[in-house]
């Protein structure tokens, strides 16, 4: 009785001190001789205490004593009821340790719990290094995965340790990929993972056909873009290899179907957010460009300009939005609605004209230089309309009300710069706004190709 009344003492010293390494020294004191029953309560007023420190200071020893009162809690349902009580109060570093063990035992929290756990997780102010609390959050998703919660919890969780992790410049845990290739299988991050590894060591399924897995990495990848983070525009190159990646597998697949036009295009305006990243050049873009139309030909016929307009209206709703190179897109959209339409000579592609040229509409760019791909594109396809002589009624509506307004907007635009530039009164100025007007070499060419347009517009309403 001296002893233990020595040890609890000692104990209790270190206690006062708030100092971790005191606490593991008197834990020493106690030997196997000691009832774990007659110091079971005393170890739990401990942890209780110790898990309000800041246990990061000395994380090795921090862990060694949390281990070692935790395993001298006999009492299945008192060590139960302090690892409910640790993953609660989400202390560094104890966290981790309290779900190991309930996962040993096979013990999951309540539905309670996990509430209560969440809350504690989203208010909580993370002040530990990133590492640590990239650990902490993946034991945290390992317990309420088990435990039922909701899987939009856990990918939102993982998401933000994501975020984390790239803000600081640290590298993802291996743990960490673990986690989330259980949670999200065929997240972008897993598919990055998959091109460092062999073919002996992969973290995506392989058993699925390639169609499920499109699917589900169109998913994914959309999903991991809803969230604005640096991480997109700082890792935009392998961002972009992802993207490659399941546009290829999109070439494996069966022909896309009409209920599937939604998914795909919110799977491309994510992917148009990797233009703005770092390492993105003008190739790039050029080559996803191409993309986008092969995509529009993986639907059929009658789908096809669906897809077209549904992916045009999108774009017209997202103006307060970060799409990169917006006007190049639309343009590349317009162009491709015009190769169908006119190439294929496409009853499908004439019917949804009227509505396709409404969403044309209500696009506007006031930098006339920045968007000359984009006048270029609605010249052109308005003159296509014109040559080809469909919908004459709708082509006068056209040339009324967008292409002479665009004309007019060009006229003013240009003679605001002119005077911009005669107003300018130093080299640095002159330098300044020939860098803002970097389309102004196209000019010329966009009056040309609107003059061509305007001609077979005319021409076409002449006829009887």
């Amino acid at each position: 009785m001296t002893n233990l009344m020595s040890a609890l003492s000692k104990l209790s010293q270190a206690l006062d001190s708030k100092n971790i390494g005191e606490v593991l020294l008197a834990l020493q004191n106690f030997d196997e001789e000691f009832s774990a029953e007659k110091c079971e309560d005393v170890f739990v007023r401990c942890l209780q205490e110790i898990i309000s420190w800041d246990l990061t200071v000395s994380l090795e020893i921090s862990e060694t004593v949390v281990r070692q009162m935790m395993n001298r809690l006999e009492n299945q349902a008192v060590l139960e009821e302090m690892c409910n009580y640790i993953i609660k109060q989400q202390s560094s570093v104890t966290v981790e340790i309290a779900v190991e063990i309930m996962i040993e035992h096979g013990w999951i929290l309540r539905t309670d719990d996990c509430r209560e756990v969440w809350k504690q997780i989203e208010s909580a102010k993370n002040t530990e290094k990133i590492e640590i609390l990239a650990r902490r959050m993946t034991a945290n998703c390992r317990i309420l995965r088990l435990s039922g919660a909701p899987k939009r919890f856990l990918e939102k969780l993982l998401k933000d340790v994501i975020i984390s992790l790239n803000a600081n410049k640290v590298n993802i845990p291996m743990k960490f990929l673990n986690e989330l290739a259980i949670v999200s299988p065929f997240h972008p991050i897993l598919v990055i993972e998959d091109f460092k590894k062999d073919s002996e060591y992969f973290y995506i399924p392989h058993v699925v056909s390639e169609e499920t897995r499109f699917h589900l990495e169109v998913k994914e990848f959309t999903n991991f873009f809803q969230i604005e983070s640096t991480y997109h525009k700082e890792q935009a190159c392998q961002m972009l290899q992802v993207f490659n990646q399941i546009y290829k597998r999109m070439e494996l697949i069966p022909q896309l179907e009409a209920p599937e036009i939604d998914k795909i295009v919110e799977f491309w305006l994510a992917a148009l957010r990797i233009f703005n990243g770092y390492g993105i050049g003008m190739n790039d873009i050029t080559e996803s460009a191409k993309l986008l139309e092969k995509t529009a030909s993986r639907y059929s016929l009658k789908s096809r300009p669906l897809f077209l307009k549904h992916f045009l209206k999108k774009i017209s709703e997202k103006k307060d939005t970060n799409i990169g190179l917006e006007p190049q897109v639309v343009a590349t959209i317009i162009t491709t609605y015009q190769r169908n339409a006119f190439g294929l000579r496409s009853p499908e592609f004439y019917e949804e004209l009227g509505e396709f040229w409404a969403l044309c509409l209500k696009i506007k760019y006031d930098d006339v230089y920045f968007a000359t791909v984009y006048f270029s594109a609605v010249f052109a396809l308005a003159q296509a309309q014109a040559v080809f002589k469909i919908k004459k009624e709708l082509c006068r509506e056209v040339y009324h009300k967008i292409l002479q307004p665009m004309h007019e907007q060009l006229v003013d635009f240009v003679k605001l710069k002119q005077v911009e530039s005669n107003k300018a009164t130093s080299e640095e100025e002159v330098m300044r706004l020939e860098h803002q007007n970097i389309g102004a070499s196209y000019f010329s060419i966009l009056t040309c190709t609107y003059k061509n347009a305007e001609d077979r517009i005319l021409e076409f309403m002449k006829e009887n």
